[in-house]
């Protein structure tokens, strides 16, 4: 009969793998829990493969200089990620319930995270030309060429008065 993980059932289990990913050496690793090398050796194949590698970040993530990459972007392409981790976790080879409960958690904020960022984005999409400068010459032009008409210039402040203009 095959005997079980010693660190899969650990009630700390969660931090061991957290120092395992992060490459913290395997001796302070093994006097911080109490574990055997061998033991720690182990266990890193029990860990997800979505996580154990050393998966290349996506190009969408890295801030770029030219500020070309959007933060719904950068959402997105982290809830892609998470979803990648979730399929792994659900997997038929690993079954890894809790880790599949913690990417759908994530995958939850990620949605709402991107629903806010939309839905700003639509809202607070509106620009105020009123203090741009282009705005202020044209503005000059129009009412200098109505000049020989003074209703219409009259009108015309008048409205651009009443939208706030």
């Amino acid at each position: 009969m095959a005997r079980t993980c010693t660190i899969c059932t650990h009630s700390d289990r969660e931090a061991i793998d957290g120092a395992l990913l992060r490459k913290d050496s395997m001796q302070t690793i093994a006097a911080r829990w109490s574990l055997s090398k061998p033991v720690l050796m182990r266990h890193q194949a029990h860990l997800p493969s979505s996580l154990a590698g050393p998966a290349p970040m996506p190009e969408v993530l890295e801030v770029k200089e030219s500020g070309a990459v959007s933060m719904v972007e950068r959402v997105k392409a982290l809830s892609s990620e998470t979803v990648a981790i979730l399929r792994d976790a659900r997997a038929a080879d690993s079954k890894d319930n809790e880790l599949a409960l913690k990417a759908i958690a994530l995958i939850e904020k990620q949605i709402e995270l991107e629903e806010r960022l939309l839905g700003e984005l639509k809202e607070g999409s509106a620009v105020d030309v009123t203090a741009s400068s282009e705005w202020q010459n044209l503005r000059g032009v129009i009412l200098k060429a109505l000049a020989p008409y003074p209703v219409a210039q009259m009108a015309l402040l008048g409205a651009l008065k009443n939208a706030g203009a």
